[in-house]
Parts: structure tokens; sequence; C-alpha cells
């Protein structure tokens, strides 16, 4: 998937630029703003799984598996200052053409499970369609064709949501996994990479505060009483 491949390199470099240029210049005012609520979204998902790490990132021919469907889930909890939590769920079926730990001829399944803590740096920038991230987390990855089959990971990634249409739009997202559990260290270690679609709840909200101003306005009223009008 050349297209895949070229967008997650400009979206990746577009979002660092973003966050070096305008970390400086912007106040830190976030306050009781929330950007939304609850975040879901439906993704394509591509495993690289070559047990090369990062000496040959990013190549779609030899070692990207993946399908020609959205085959991962993600529900979002934003709290508050910029934190999220984030648990995902991702299905893969592993190719034999594909370099699979540094060896061909592999067939089999990838499911991975993953729960992550998001840190925004949306109230950092100006334009509020662009919402770069980072995250840092824990999974559990099945695979297959592994000699351990299940194991337990660590988790870190960097990405970018782009909306487009109120709270609809793109996310963009890679995400480097080392397996603590099931095989050698190396071995367990792949690297994870999304494209799809995000739509956010609540969007802008200002929590209980805002609530509250909304329904007890009446308290900041000053009252005023008529006197009792005596006549002549």
């Amino acid at each position: 998937m050349p297209i895949l491949k070229t967008s997650l390199h400009t979206v990746l470099l577009f979002a660092f630029l973003f966050v070096t240029n305008f970390v400086d210049a912007q106040p830190y005012v976030l306050g009781n703003r929330k950007p939304y609520s609850w975040m879901i979204g439906l993704s394509w998902t591509a495993v690289e799984d070559d047990g090369r790490g990062l000496c040959q990132p990013f190549d779609v021919a030899q070692s990207w598996n993946y399908e020609y469907f959205p085959t991962r889930i993600m529900v979002d909890k934003y709290f508050k200052y910029g934190l999220s939590a984030e648990f995902s769920g991702a299905y893969v079926t592993y190719k034999p053409a594909k370099l699979i730990n540094d060896t061909v001829g592999r067939s089999g399944v990838f499911l991975a499970l993953d729960l992550n803590c998001k840190y925004s740096f949306y109230p950092l920038i100006t334009p509020r369609w662009v919402d770069p991230y980072v995250s840092l987390g824990i999974g559990m990855t099945q695979r297959t064709t592994m000699p351990g089959v299940t194991a337990l990971t660590g988790n870190i990634g960097l990405g970018v949501n782009l909306f487009f249409y109120r709270g609809l739009g793109f996310q963009i997202q890679t995400s480097g996994k080392f397996a603590f559990t099931g095989g050698t260290l190396a071995g367990g270690n792949y690297l994870q990479h999304n494209l799809g679609f995000v739509y956010k709840f609540n969007s802008g909200a200002r929590g209980r505060e805002n609530f509250n101003k909304k329904r007890y306005k009446w308290t900041n009223k000053k009252q005023k009483f008529k006197g009792n009008k005596r006549g002549g």
C-alpha cells in the first residue's frame, strides 16, 4: 500500500513540525475545557513483524501484513490536561509471501489488545482541526506464527487526528511494541501502523463548570424588589 506509506511519512512529519513550532509560541490554557468526552475509531492496520527492528522500516512490499478492509477498533476516554486513555483491538492475517521474523513461508493470525495513555498537544497549538499526540501503554499480542504465541508488550506511539467536519476526522498512527514475554525479547518486537476514521463526542464541552453556570445562571442576577406603593 504505497499510498498508506506516503501518508504516514507526510502526516508524521506534519505533526512534528506543528509541535515544534507552536509549543513555545502558545500558552498552555486549558482549564476545564475538554476537546471531547469520548472518541471512537475504525481503521485499517498494517503489522510490520519482519524481525529486523528499525533497520528497514516502512518496507511495505516485503514486511507489511494488512487487510483490504478496516480491522482495528478504538475507544478513547478523555480526562483532563491533554491526557486520555485508549483501548483498542486489531486483527490481521500473516501472508506466506511476507517476511516474518526474518523468514518467509509463514502464515497465521495476528490479534492485539492494547491499553494506552495518550497525551495530546491539542491545547498547545492554534489550528483546532489538528490534534497530534504521543502514547505509552501495554498490550497483549497473539501470533500463531511465533513459537511463543502470546506476548505481553510495552507500547510507544506517535499519531495525529485531522478533523475535517465537526467531530469527524482522520487518524494516522504508528506504534512500536516491545515484547516482555513470549519468546525472545527481540523476536517479539514489531511495528503497527493505523490509518482510519475517528469521531469525537461532546467536542468543546467545558465540563461541570460550564453546566453549572448555565443551569444556575439565575443565581448571579440581582433580585429587584418593588416596594408597596402607598396612596396620597
